[in-house]
């Protein structure tokens, strides 16, 4: 009998709507005039609301 993994549909929602994943650099830097360096948790994140895919985060 084989198995079928079981996904939650809300996991499954944020896998087709989250179409780009974060970059994971040593050294960030803004992309475009509308990127935005932010700290977090001791982090530094790179987020771009008009062009997510720009996001990146060090570390």
């Amino acid at each position: 009998m084989k198995r079928t993994p079981i996904y939650r549909e809300s996991s499954i929602l944020q896998l087709k709507t989250n179409n780009y994943s974060m970059k994971v650099r040593a050294s960030i830097k803004k992309r475009s005039a509308e990127c935005k360096i932010v700290s977090r948790k001791g982090r530094l994140y790179v987020i771009n609301k008009k062009n997510p895919k720009f996001k990146q985060r060090q570390g």
